[in-house]
């Protein structure tokens, strides 16, 4: 019986750690989610974005195994437990509400599984109004001309910003000792851009005029001249700021329609005001015909200011996003660029339960090949013991003690030597096994 488990033992060694390289040592895809959202503090609806994504290595692709189902604990005071079951997602992305019974007032846990019960992120976050708002920008406002002359001019993008390929009111105010002046009869130019409305410009009666301006480069550049029947006469020459590679929301019959100069297959926008998050989406887009892409969104109305941020980054956080107001004003409005602040992360954990996983296994393996070492060195040292007594038990039948133990001594040598060459044998097995592991 020893025999057959003294040359059994190694193959079947081999053959566990060539199941622990290959299959249960095997690195998995990692699959996680992260979360996006706005301030948290004094707020009773949380408008948060899951992003669901798998790692295979260095490589990150969408998943989603949904519906996922969020659990959302906040402080007592702001009742009970909230569990949320988020149904749709258009490329593992989908926003979602969170709706207690009272404002928020300190840290929440959330935990978000899916369809699987996998846990894919698990934490407490808490983000105060400040914190959000200290990464916001604006953009637009006067652009004020040369003063040294009787008329003053200025110019502003009426909804904040440019973007190259989509026409959009630019506002020109002539102003004379800081008050408006209308009937001046403006002649505008322009380079990198074209102009539409231009011919027979004059300024209302708030001294006001409005032309569409489309830039066609990054780096444009208007020329506005004005005339008053008196001869007075102003100037202004100056760049335009173009959003390079932002993506333009104007109203349209069917609601806000999304446009972008480049193909793309969706956009993600938030409904933001300058203190809370209230609603995000992902808007799919499809070929307009001219090389670009297009879409539409149907929001509601607010009492409050609004802004409609809208990027092709799934956090927003890029220097293309642009927060478009959805008011309209007597002055030109500034853009409320606010991106979405990453509140849970669940991929470090699932790769630190993914080494935990692999570190399990190899040692689980080195026991094995351990435990397999001993074993054989016990077997191998029973087996020349049962030998040598049998060989001794043979002499010693036909001829004296002292003559059968010169003629078959008791050697410690060879049996050491064969422990010794067993032993290298396993190290070099440990060895593949540490070079397989990554």
């Amino acid at each position: 019986m020893s025999r057959a488990w003294s040359l059994a033992l190694p193959v079947l060694t081999v053959l566990v750690v060539s199941y622990a390289l290959l299959v249960a040592g095997v690195p998995r895809k990692l699959r996680g989610a992260r979360v996006y959202g706005g301030p948290s503090d004094g707020v009773s609806a949380l408008s948060l974005r899951v992003e669901s994504v798998e790692r295979d290595g260095e490589r990150e692709s969408a998943f989603w195994n949904g519906p996922l189902i969020a659990r959302a604990r906040a402080p007592a005071s702001a009742g009970p437990e909230v569990v949320v079951a988020v149904k749709q997602a258009i490329h593992g992305v989908a926003d979602f509400g969170v709706p207690f019974e009272r404002p928020v007032h300190g840290p929440i846990e959330l935990e978000l599984r899916d369809a699987s019960s996998s846990l894919l992120a698990s934490g407490r976050f808490e983000l105060d109004v400040t914190r959000w708002a200290a990464r916001a920008r604006r953009r637009g406002g006067w652009i004020r001309g040369r003063a040294d002359r009787e008329l003053v001019l200025s110019v502003a993008a009426e909804r904040g910003a440019f973007v190259v390929g989509s026409p959009d009111a630019l506002v020109i105010r002539v102003e004379r000792a800081g008050q408006p002046v209308p009937g001046a009869l403006l002649t505008v130019t322009a380079e990198g851009a074209r102009l539409s409305g231009v011919e027979q410009l004059h300024t209302n009666e708030r001294g006001r005029a409005r032309v569409l301006f489309e830039a066609t480069e990054l780096n444009p550049t208007v020329r506005v001249e004005a005339r008053t029947e008196d001869g007075q006469s102003g100037l202004i020459d100056t760049g335009v700021a173009v959003v390079a590679g932002g993506l333009q929301a104007s109203p349209s019959v069917r609601g806000l329609r999304i446009e972008s100069a480049v193909p793309r297959t969706e956009a993600y926008f938030s409904v933001v005001s300058d203190r809370h998050r209230l609603s995000g989406g992902v808007i799919a887009l499809a070929p307009n015909g001219r090389g670009g892409s297009v879409g539409t969104v149907q929001l509601p109305t607010w009492p409050e200011p609004m802004w409609l941020v809208v990027s092709s980054e799934v956090d927003q956080n890029s220097a293309a996003a642009i927060g478009w107001p959805l008011d309209s004003g007597p002055e030109p409005a500034q853009t409320f660029d606010v991106p979405d602040l990453l509140l849970l992360d669940g991929l470090p954990s699932a790769f630190a339960r993914e080494q935990a996983r692999r570190a399990r296994v190899r040692w689980l393996t080195a026991a094995f090949i351990g435990l397999a070492f001993g074993l054989s060195v016990v077997l191998l040292v029973l087996r020349v013991r049962a030998a040598d007594r049998h060989i001794s038990e043979h002499f010693l039948e036909g001829l004296e003690p002292d003559l059968a133990t010169r003629i078959a001594p008791r050697r410690m040598l060879p049996l050491l030597v064969a422990v010794l060459a067993i032993g290298l044998g396993f190290i070099a097995l440990g060895l593949v096994a540490l070079a397989r592991s990554r």
